[in-house]
C-alpha cells in the first residue's frame, strides 16, 4: 500500500467513528429531555418528617414538624379539587377545624400568579385557609399560632413522641 491509502484510509475510519459519537451524543440528549431536564439536583426532592409525611421542601419539613410536636392532626397535600386541565391541592389539611394550610414560599411573577389563583380559589369556594410566608420560620413558636388566632388551642392536642407515642410534657 501506498502512503496515500493508508492516510485516506485512516481518515474514513476517523471520520466514521466521529459520525456513531456524533450519533450516540445526539441520541443520548434525546432520552435526557423526554425523561427531564437533563441534570440532577444537588438537594433532596424530598423531605423526611417525624410523622413520616414526605414534603418538598425543608421549610415544609420545619413546618409539619411543628404541627406534630404540637400534637396536631393534619393531613399532608392532596387534591381538594380537580377541574378540566387543572387541579386545586393543599399543602396541609386540618380536619377538625375544616382549614387549609398553604406555605408560600416562593416568589417571582408567574408563582405570584398562582397563589393569588389558590388565594382567590379558597375565597370562591368559602374554604377557611391559612397562608403562611418564608417569614414565620423565623419564630416558628409565636408565628404560625399568630396565623390562626383563637382556633390554635382548639387544634392542639396532646403532644406524642413520633417515634414511640408516648405522651411528652410540656418540655418538649
Amino acid at each position: 500500500m501506498d502512503s496515500i491509502t493508508t492516510i485516506f484510509l485512516v481518515l474514513m475510519i476517523v471520520f466514521i467513528v466521529l459520525v456513531l459519537i456524533s450519533i450516540w451524543v445526539i441520541n443520548h440528549l434525546r432520552i435526557k429531555s423526554k425523561h427531564g431536564k437533563g441534570y440532577t439536583a444537588n438537594y433532596p426532592s424530598s423531605y423526611l418528617c417525624s410523622d413520616g409525611h414526605k414534603v418538598r421542601s425543608l421549610s415544609e419539613c420545619y413546618i409539619d414538624d411543628f404541627f406534630t410536636k404540637n400534637g396536631i392532626i393534619h393531613k399532608y397535600e392532596d387534591v381538594i379539587l380537580k377541574t378540566a386541565g387543572k387541579k386545586f391541592m393543599y399543602d396541609w389539611y386540618f380536619k377538625e377545624a375544616n382549614i387549609y394550610v398553604e406555605f408560600f414560599g416562593f416568589s417571582g411573577k408567574k408563582y405570584k400568579e398562582t397563589m393569588e389563583e389558590k388565594k382567590s380559589f379558597y375565597r370562591k369556594n368559602n374554604l377557611k385557609m391559612v397562608s403562611l410566608e418564608p417569614e414565620v420560620l423565623s419564630n416558628i413558636e409565636d408565628k404560625i399560632p399568630e396565623k390562626f388566632g383563637k382556633v390554635w388551642k382548639e387544634l392542639i392536642h396532646e403532644k406524642h413522641c413520633p417515634s414511640c407515642g408516648s405522651a411528652l410534657d410540656d418540655r418538649i
